[in-house]
């Protein structure tokens, strides 16, 4: 994602009271208790981070961002100061394990890696080859959220689960009126346009890109913006009729009007067509200054009862699956959080390792953005 701030939290202390902790140390070892983690915002809930640090003794300084470009920035800097990070796999972590910018896992410090679907782990060979460097932990798909009650009544209803709503220059000519998004990703809006089109969307062709993008232009006066934050209480409150986003911001906005006690207006949908998974991994950075910690706290989050509370929470899959029996029973009926096997067949990665090509992705995407017929 391409957001243009970053918000720095500390959580040091919503949850705790009292001085700073760098100077004490865990019994019987030289390890100072404390972790400083470098994640997105709302990815952990202070439950969580409160749990771990009443269990462990370790108290936890939580530091919030929200552009895995920020993330990326702060590692090629080295020293951080973290010792905990939650990367994108890809483009981002891929590039940075070949950057040598992470720290080999200590496979016998993390008996709760069992726990991970191993589909998970095969997912991510390309990225983290021999699963050496990256935890899979979060995931989730780049979905379509529509407003029912602003869809005319004439509209084709068999068109309301495809690319066709944010892709289809007549489609589109239908509800722009009520004002249609995309996110603010090349990555989510590039390969998604490749697979309605039919076109493989793992290509890294120039010729292929190049026409992608002046057909994309042309959709370009359809589409009211791109954006990702506020997207879907936007799209609850009327001021947009489609979105395209993740599926977990749509469940979870659906969540909150539920829990308000206002009527749950957004239709969460996934492609028929197919369409793009993000998994966010945890990794320790090359000079993360608390080694020990890290292990400790990946090995927690990979409890069984710690990923059905971020779940429950934030509505966001981890890939511990969704057999937990502590996960709401809603939650795991969810299609769009947890698609059938057929489904997931349709689904793919953002294998692209062409940094050139990424580059080029990436200025094509700012020119379709201000683009003006």
């Amino acid at each position: 994602m391409f957001l243009k701030y970053f918000l720095r939290i500390s959580f040091f202390l919503l949850l705790f009271s009292g001085a700073v902790f760098t100077t004490q140390k865990i019994p019987g070892t030289n390890t100072p208790q404390i972790i400083n983690i470098f994640g997105w915002h709302g990815q952990i809930s202070a439950a969580v981070l409160k749990g771990f640090t009443k269990e462990t003794g370790i108290k936890v300084i939580y530091d919030v961002y929200d552009s895995n470009e920020v993330l990326e920035a702060k590692l090629l800097a080295g020293h951080t100061g973290y010792d905990i990070v939650f990367p994108t796999a890809w483009p981002y972590m891929a590039r940075q394990i070949r950057a040598k910018l992470y720290y080999p896992l200590d496979i016998s410090m993390l008996p709760n890696l069992s726990n991970i679907d191993p589909k998970f782990k095969d997912r991510m060979g390309k990225a983290d080859p021999g699963n050496k460097f990256a935890v899979p932990y979060t995931w989730g798909l780049v979905a379509l959220g529509y407003n029912p009650d602003l869809i005319p009544k004439d509209f084709p209803r068999e068109l309301l689960d495809s690319w066709a709503l944010v892709y289809d220059e007549t489609v589109l000519g239908k509800l722009e009126k009520g004002g249609v998004t995309l996110l603010e990703d090349p990555f989510d809006v590039f390969l998604t346009f490749y697979i309605f089109k039919g076109k493989n969307p793992l290509s890294t062709s120039m010729k292929l890109l190049k026409e992608m993008t002046e057909a994309l232009k042309q959709l370009r006066p359809h589409i009211k913006k791109f954006a990702t934050s506020l997207v879907a209480e936007q799209l609850a409150n009327g001021e947009l009729v489609v979105a395209m986003h993740w599926s977990e911001i749509l469940n979870n906005a659906c969540n909150k009007l539920k829990k308000s006690g206002l009527p749950s207006n957004i239709k969460v949908v996934l492609p028929r067509e197919g369409t793009l998974m993000w998994i966010d991994c945890i990794g320790i950075p090359k000079d993360a200054p608390h080694i020990e910690n890290a292990h400790k706290f990946i090995n927690y989050l990979l409890r069984q009862d710690v990923a059905a509370q971020i779940t429950n929470t934030i509505s966001t899959a981890t890939t511990l699956g969704n057999n937990n029996h502590l996960l709401r029973q809603d939650i795991r009926d969810n299609k769009e959080l947890f698609p059938d096997d057929d489904y997931m067949k349709k689904v793919i990665l953002p294998e692209i390792g062409s940094l050139q090509f990424q580059r080029r992705m990436a200025r094509y995407f700012a020119s379709i953005i201000t683009y003006k017929e």
